[in-house]
This record gives C-alpha cells, structure tokens and sequence, in this order.
C-alpha cells in the first residue's frame, strides 16, 4: 500500500512538474512581443530546465535558414533538395540526430555547415501550412547524459504549445512584410510619376539627368552615384553627371560640361558590362568585386547597383548608385527601383538628346543660333499679344582672336564653354542663353525692361570677370565680355530690329574699352556704369 501510495505522489510530483514547465513556458511565451524575442525565450527556458548546452532555432527567409538566437553572428545554411528531404523526413516529431551505431545520421549534410561547429543530440522541424519554416537544434546535456522517454516526452508537449505562436508570429512578420513592402511600392511610384512629371517638362538633357539621378540617389539613400552616356564616336561611356565627388568644385565642373570624364571602354569594368550585355549588377563587395574596375572619379566603393538605360531596344548608358548609406546593403527592392527609373529615364533621354542635337551646340551645349531666332521670334509674338516687353542681350567675348592665336584652339574651347556655364548659372530660369556664333552670345530676357536688363548684364559681366583658367604654373587666362542691350518694343518693331538694335549697342561697347554694357535707347544710346547710367 506504501509503495502504491509513493508512485501515485511521485505521479502526480511528475504531472505538477511537467505542467508548471508548461505554464512558465506559455507565461513567457505569451509575453514575447515578436518572433526573436519569442525563440530567445524559449530557448533560454529549455536550456536552464534542461540542462543543455544549446538551443538554437533557425528561421526560413527567402532560401536561407538563419540562426535567430545564436552569439556566432551568420550561422547560415542554404535550403536546398538535401536539406528539404532532410525536413520533410524528420517530420513533426522530435529528430534524433544518431543512428543507433553512434553515427550522425545525414552526416554529409551538416559538414560545411552551420551544424558542423555544435553537437546537436535532436532537432525539431516545425511546420506552416505543410511547410517547414523553423528547424530547432537541441544540443547535448551538459552532464553527457541521454534524454529519457518522459523528457523527450515533455519536449514535445512544450515544442506543441509554442508552435502555434510561432507559426502566429511568423504571419504578422510576413503581414508587416507585405504592408511595409506595399508601402515603399506606393511610394516609390509616387516618386516614379512625380520624375516623369518633371521630365516632361526637361528638354535639357543635362538638367533631365541631374534629376533623374538626384532623385534616385535620394530614394534609395546612397551617397554617390554617377550616370554615364554611350559615346558613338569613339565606342566609350562617359560620365555626364555625378554626385558624391569629395572635392565639389570638380563636381560642378563635371556636371556643367566644363571638364570631361576618363571613358570607359564597352566591357570594361562593371558599367561597360552592364552596357554591354543590358543586364543590371547589384554587389555589395563593392571594390573587392574583381568586376570592378578602379577609378580616380569613384573611390571607398563598397557596395553598387549599376542598370542598363535602354531606349527602342538599344542601350544608350548606364545609372552607378554606390553606397548605401550607414553602411546599409543594397537590396532587391532598391534594385528594382532603379531598373523602374532607368525604364522611364531611358526614354526621355534618347528624346532629350535628339531634341538637343536639334537645338543645342555641342560645345557649349546653348541654343544655336537657328534655335535662338526662332525662340525670339516666338517671344516677340507673345510680348505683342499680351502687351509685354521683352529684352535682348548680345555679348562678344574681348580679346577672344588673341586667345586662340596664343593659347590654341582647346584652350579657346575652355573659354567658351567657361562662359556658357556661368551665363547659364547667372540667369534665371525664364531666361534663354543662346550661342550666337563663334565668339558671341545672346540672352532672351521675357519680361524685362531694359532698366533691369542691365541688372542682369552687369551681373554677367562681373561673374564672367571672375573666371580663371590656369594654362600652367605661372600663367592663368582671365576673360571678360561687351554687351549690348535692346527692348522690344520701345528699340524694335520685330525681332529682326531687336537683333540689330542690340548688336548696335553691342558695337558700341566694343569701341569704348571693351569689358562694358551699352543700352540702345530711343534711337541713341547709353554706357552702363557700376553705381549709375551715363549718357553716350
């Protein structure tokens, strides 16, 4: 009766144990508030009442189970045909690693693994919707000792109350996974349509990549990033914008047309790749990519994503976005988001550089003359409708024969294109800068009283006063201009009258000094001085 009454005590003794490990368990799985803090928990309760000496829980992502609680970081092992035979087999039920023999079973599968570096004694499989998504590594005790049955037993109970919340935590990760994932898609479309707004409204090809770059760089939050155009002349890419330059005045220089790129070869490195075979590269090996080719513009590259800019079937460049920033990864979705912009980039810039063959001189990359007439013309039309005055400037740069005639013709080149970049950056956008031909410029001013055209001139004058070029260690070309002004309509009937006019003043200019503004005013005309006007 004795020995009866000890077994039943020694029963319920057992049954209390086990269910007090169960409701500690369920109180500490309940207080989990997502699914690492979950395993952690766990795994810290099964290795203090157990006596283990790890538990280490894999979660799927993608193809790769991924170690959750783990101190060595990038405990990984790739989900493959082995490894899915491998979970299907060892089934719902707690695994036993060893073969009756003492050999591990599936051996082959864990050397050159992660279960390679701890002794596993089980594994438990969980399961989703009859797939695995979580394997549970059971280490050894730390005595050595084997799991009796009513241990095993209760592992199981307790793996049974936990996997419901597990499964429960997995669902809200891939909900929170799918509306974030939503959210970003929305926004990057947003931003996508807000691009092709702007661009519709670009038919200047510099200004349209500055933005299509800019805003890709902004959205996925990368440091630098460059875009580069197919050269037919020579079979190369060159860099026409780039962001990121540590010294920014070779920045400005590089993305304003006054200094060129080294090219790049097709093939050559990862962007002549990209081009060459119109598919994108995403690395995060960054300089250690043996595509990688090292050059002065781009240095500290550690991770990259380059795309291909296709039009009518046809590359015609390429987008480099390097470096994440806070020493992030590119991912998937940042690809994608610049493989949707290069889409939509790729053909406003083919129509961009059409339009700019059109229009554009190719050295100074402003209207040509043809393309000035016809703007004037326009804007002669509209100033008469709505009753509007419209200016014009004509300017000559001083001096400009001599330059060639000593510097040569490349340095007169720099000049020019010297001067193109800062009438651009000194006018305001409604303001049209022309090359008039050779060495003269123009400026259709929409709007503008002579009065405050000359506000403008002598702002060009002064900021194009300011331009150094150095030709070598003890020389550097300064350059400076005349200018002439005209309005329309109180100097001019037309646009022809408003070209002569200016091109009079302009004349005038020329003969007194050089480096000075004349206005054509009431059939005579004006010298523009620094603080006040003076009769001619």
């Amino acid at each position: 009766m004795s020995q009866e009454l000890s077994d039943k005590i020694y029963n319920l003794q057992k049954n209390f144990l086990e269910l007090n490990n169960l409701f500690e368990l369920n109180i500490l799985a309940n207080q989990a508030d997502s699914l690492d803090d979950l395993l952690n928990k766990i795994s810290s309760f099964m290795t203090n009442n157990f006596n283990l000496n790890d538990v280490i829980f894999f979660v799927k992502k993608d193809m790769t189970y991924k170690a959750v609680n783990c101190t060595e970081n990038g405990m990984t092992f790739e989900f493959d045909e082995e490894y899915a035979d491998f979970l299907n087999y060892a089934g719902k039920e707690l695994f036993q690693t060893m073969n009756p023999d003492g050999t591990p079973k599936y051996k082959t599968l864990w050397e050159n693994s992660a279960f390679e570096n701890f002794n596993s004694a089980y594994f438990k499989v969980f399961f989703k919707d009859d797939e695995p998504f979580c394997v549970c590594s059971i280490g050894q005790k730390e005595n050595n000792e084997p799991f009796d049955a009513e241990e095993l037993m209760l592992l199981n109970k307790m793996f049974s109350c936990v996997e419901p919340l597990l499964v429960k935590f997995v669902r809200q990760e891939e909900q929170q996974s799918q509306i974030s994932f939503l959210h970003k898609s929305l926004h990057n479309l947003s931003i996508l349509y807000n691009i092709s707004q702007a661009v519709n409204f670009i038919d200047d090809l510099k200004g349209l990549i500055q933005v299509i770059l800019g805003r890709a760089l902004e959205t996925i939050d990368a440091e630098k990033g460059s875009l580069m155009l197919y050269d037919i002349s020579d079979n190369t890419l060159q860099v026409k914008v780039v962001y990121g330059l540590k010294d920014p005045k070779v920045e400005f220089d590089i993305n304003n047309g006054v200094i060129e790129c080294s090219k790049l070869k097709i093939n050559e490195g990862i962007a002549g790749k990209v081009f060459a075979e119109k598919k994108s590269i995403i690395t995060n090996l960054g300089q250690n990519d043996p595509r990688f080719k090292q050059a002065n513009l781009m240095n500290n590259i550690s991770s990259m994503i380059c795309v291909p800019l296709i039009a009518k079937g046809e590359a015609i460049g390429v987008i480099n976005i390097t470096n994440k920033k806070n020493n992030k990864l590119f991912n998937k979705q940042d690809l994608e988001f610049i493989e949707a912009l290069s889409n939509q980039a790729a053909i406003a810039i083919d129509n961009a550089k059409l339009y700019e063959l059109a229009t554009k001189d190719g050295l100074t990359k402003l209207y040509i003359h043809r393309h000035f007439r016809t703007l004037l013309e326009a804007e002669v039309t509209r100033a008469t409708r709505y009753k509007h005055v419209v200016s014009l400037l004509m300017m000559d740069i001083d001096n400009f024969k001599h330059v060639n005639d000593t510097y040569g013709h490349l340095i007169g080149d720099r000049v020019l294109k010297e001067i193109a970049v800062t009438i651009k950056n000194t006018c305001r956008n409604i303001d049209v800068p022309a090359r008039y031909g050779g060495e003269e410029f123009t400026v259709i001013l929409p709007e503008t009283a002579a009065k405050d055209a000359t506000i403008i001139a002598e702002r060009l004058r002064k900021n194009i006063a300011k331009i150094e070029i150095p030709i070598d260690d003890k020389v550097t070309l300064k350059a400076t201009v005349s200018i002439g002004i005209s309005e329309y309509p109180s100097s001019a009937t037309d646009s022809e009258n408003l070209i002569k006019t200016a091109d009079d003043a302009l004349y005038k200019a020329k003969n007194d000094g050089k480096n000075c503004i004349y206005v054509h005013h009431q059939g005579g005309f004006y010298k523009c001085l620094k603080d006040n006007n003076e009769k001619a």
